[in-house]
């Protein structure tokens, strides 16, 4: 075992510039210096530059007692911490503190740590994410599919044998910036969704102490306060027209939305189970409402004929759009929605070469569903029934129909006589 020699108050930039010296070193060949602000760690230097952090620690009363009583420490242990970087100097010096605390007490914590290892590397994000989804995701969301699917083909790939309590906020900031740069906003906001819901799961079943989702800010994954805008009946017209032109699957899904105004996931996720035949509506249950509550769709003529042209499948429980003969949902989108976009276009310059289309999401159809209602006059109450809003003031941001023009058609001037 290396001796130590030299002492010294660490600070970060000083063990950044730390070089490997061969005068200063013992005859193991490898330098080590102890923290004066936390005697007990050592920093340690081999001759190919590799520094790490150390631990050494005797335990009162393994030499067992003397004649008066007193604990005899027994023999010198050490507890090698890990290699810096990436362990920081103020990780290792709490840790540090914490096995000193142990020793102090009569406790050799070699155990202690080794039991805490054997732990973190069983609890590793692949093992956590298949228990979240069966103790978690199953029992409560329909479309389970769809969260396992985010998370292993966009989170497990960097993460698979990561410990989940080394897991920190720049690793969550990296994979959604990945995301981000390939364009794909929508999906990182659905995977900082599914690991916050994760993490919060983790901490509740004391697997971490913290989330490194919280208190993650990321400007360029904030929804667009502006819900989108109100389509024109001629719009309307032409994706009308090439939703019909799509097909089953999305062809279907487009054209529901488009006459119920629902979030995309209602009909997405929708199952046979959930329609009521003889009432012609579809029921939500509250498990996979974004509302928490259960929501009543009315399904008018138009909706409940698209409903009974869509493909049949054995059994009561299966998914009303889907790829794969009802067993799970439909997804892929962006891919539809461009698709869509295509036929839009190509419909619309069959009537005017100029034509271009204007930009706009699936999420409009929705703002459009509010706007028109409240063109026909529907009060507030019918209007958040029909949309589901689940917190008040939303009309404010989809409802796009000009009360003012309205005033001003409605109000005429009282002549002079």
């Amino acid at each position: 075992m290396a001796q130590t020699k030299n002492r010294k108050r660490f600070n970060p930039q000083w063990i950044e510039r730390l070089n490997y010296d061969p005068k200063a070193a013992p005859p193991s060949g490898r330098m080590e210096i102890e923290d004066e602000l936390c005697p007990g760690l050592l920093l340690r230097v081999t001759p190919r530059g590799v520094k790490s952090f150390s631990v050494i620690y005797k335990v009162p009363g393994e030499g067992g007692v003397s004649a008066g009583g007193r604990l005899l420490v027994g023999k010198q242990h050490r507890v090698t911490l890990g290699a810096t970087p990436p362990l920081g100097l103020k990780e290792a010096r709490e840790q540090a503190q914490e096995l000193l605390r142990a020793a102090s007490e009569g406790r050799d914590p070699r155990g202690e740590r080794r039991e805490q290892n054997l732990i973190r590397h069983t609890n590793t994000f692949e093992a956590i994410r298949k228990r979240f989804i069966e103790q978690e995701i199953k029992p409560s969301v329909r479309a389970w599919q769809n969260v396992e699917r985010v998370l292993k083909l966009h989170v497990e790939p960097q993460w698979k044998d990561r410990p989940i309590s080394d897991i920190r906020r720049s690793d969550v900031h990296e994979v959604l910036d990945g995301l981000v740069q390939a364009g794909k906003v929508g999906t990182a906001r659905e995977v900082r969704k599914h690991l916050s819901r994760l993490f919060n799961w983790a901490i509740d079943r004391e697997l971490i102490t913290d989330s490194p989702i919280h208190g993650l800010k990321r400007g360029d994954l904030e929804q667009n306060e502006d819900a989108g805008r109100a389509l024109t009946d001629d719009e309307l017209r032409h994706i009308w027209k090439a939703a019909g032109d799509l097909g089953y699957p999305f062809g279907p899904m487009f054209q529901l939305l488009m006459l119920t105004g629902q979030r995309r996931g209602e009909w997405a996720s929708a199952a046979r189970s959930e329609v009521d035949t003889a009432r012609k509506v579809l029921e939500v249950p509250k498990a996979r409402y974004k509302g928490g509550r259960d929501h009543v769709v009315s399904l008018p003529d138009p909706a409940w004929a698209i409903f009974e042209g869509l493909p049949e499948w054995e059994g009561n429980d299966y998914f009303l759009l889907s790829t794969r003969d009802g067993k799970v949902p439909v997804s892929g989108f962006s891919k539809a929605k461009a698709r869509l976009d295509a036929a839009v276009l190509k419909s619309m310059k069959k009537a005017d070469p100029e034509a271009v289309l204007a930009d706009y999401r699936v999420h409009d159809f929705r703002v459009t569903c509010e706007t028109r209602l409240a063109n026909l006059g529907f009060n507030q109450d019918v209007r958040d029934a029909v949309l589901g809003h689940a917190k008040p003031g939303l009309q404010k941001t989809y409802n796009k129909h000009d009360y003012l023009e309205e005033k001003r058609r409605r109000w005429r001037p009282i002549p002079h006589t």
